[in-house]
């Protein structure tokens, strides 16, 4: 697999594709408790909060460019469904699948067949939206939801001015506060109800999806082209943003744009003084299916080795080193693994 040394769109950016990886690394980091049993420290766990900015960056840099496409030259519907389809649609049944399958194997172990039972009977439309038994595969019916709703508001998008994007921002945060004030812990449980709980459940991710479609869109019109004259201060401002953000004691959805949006301007900044290399290509390109196969080296190390002691900060970094580095390994290998494994892992 070649790997170009300069930009081939304007998507490949060098600051974008190592922030992709650092948010890769935070999701490890959040998750990395997980190995075990989430025994760790309390100082561990406010570094793991320090990460919190990753999947609303992911999100806001997934809408911004899915903006841009939308409004430069968007793709018929035909060809827009199946070019998502195989991007999100073929890892997140394979790794909902999967995941499912390795918790259903480690509750038979255990003796737990009620439990099994329980799972996949009492809320199965949960279950889809969350991916199985994955605590990150939520993120892509996050994203196709959001997808579909950016591109049925791309006309109005586009002819917005900026202050009506703004305000499209803070009325996205209003409507999806309240909708988890009033509707977060609605469920519908059961088989013959799933479909309402389904319904339900998409709905909130559009919710939450509202306000970082228009911060997407307002980030278009606002930033030029990255250099060198602009990287400091984009810097600044996102590296303010997410400090002022975790010293606030607010809920995450409130927070979520602001953070997405700080992460972002730190991006876009040092894309304006570093150059792209095959690294910084490789990172970004791996990034995803990072995301999508570190759960299982997690459990990996839950299962083979038992620790009964509470981890703290070093810990945790190593825990999140050695998972990025053997994922990024794995998602390297199925790289040059045939047309299904680069399909399962979301490489482009």
């Amino acid at each position: 697999m070649k790997h170009p040394s300069a930009p081939s769109s304007f998507e490949r950016l060098a600051g974008i594709e190592w922030m992709r990886g650092v948010a890769a690394f935070g999701v490890i980091c959040i998750h990395s408790g997980l190995a075990v049993h989430n025994h760790t420290t309390e100082s561990a766990s406010t570094l793991r909060g320090w990460f919190n900015f990753a999947v609303p960056f992911f999100l806001v840099l997934s809408f911004f460019f899915a903006v841009r496409a939308e409004i430069s030259q968007p793709l018929p519907w035909k060809q827009w469904i199946r070019r998502y389809a195989e991007r999100l649609l073929i890892p997140f049944v394979f790794w909902s699948i999967t995941y499912l399958g390795l918790h259903a194997v480690k509750l038979s172990i255990h003796h737990q067949i009620p439990e099994l039972k329980n799972l996949l009977t009492d809320d199965p439309a949960a279950l889809i939206l969350s991916g199985g038994t994955s605590v990150a595969l939520y993120f892509l019916p996050l994203l196709l939801s959001g997808l579909v709703f950016l591109r049925i508001l791309a006309p109005l998008l586009k002819r917005l001015p900026l202050p009506a994007l703004l305000a499209g921002v803070l009325v996205g945060i209003f409507f999806h506060h309240l909708f988890i004030v009033y509707f977060h812990e609605t469920e519908f449980k059961g088989l013959v109800l799933a479909p309402l709980n389904l319904c339900l459940g998409l709905l909130e991710d559009v919710a939450r999806c509202f306000p970082l479609i228009f911060l997407a869109a307002l980030l278009n019109r606002c930033l030029v082209i990255p250099s060198s004259n602009r990287a400091v201060p984009l810097i600044a401002l996102g590296f303010a943003i997410l400090l002022v953000m975790n010293f606030l004691s607010i809920p995450f959805d409130l927070t979520e744009p602001f953070l997405g949006s700080g992460a972002f301007l730190i991006a876009w900044g040092f894309s304006g003084v570093l150059t792209l290399t095959p690294s910084a290509f490789i990172v970004g390109n791996y990034s995803f299916g990072v995301y999508l196969v570190h759960q299982l080296f997690l459990e990996l190390i839950q299962v083979t080795i038992p620790y009964d002691g509470t981890v703290g900060i070093e810990g945790t970094l190593l825990i999140t080193a050695a998972i990025f580095a053997v994922s990024m390994t794995t998602v390297w290998i199925a790289s040059r693994s045939g047309s299904f494994a680069t399909k399962v892992f979301g490489l482009k």
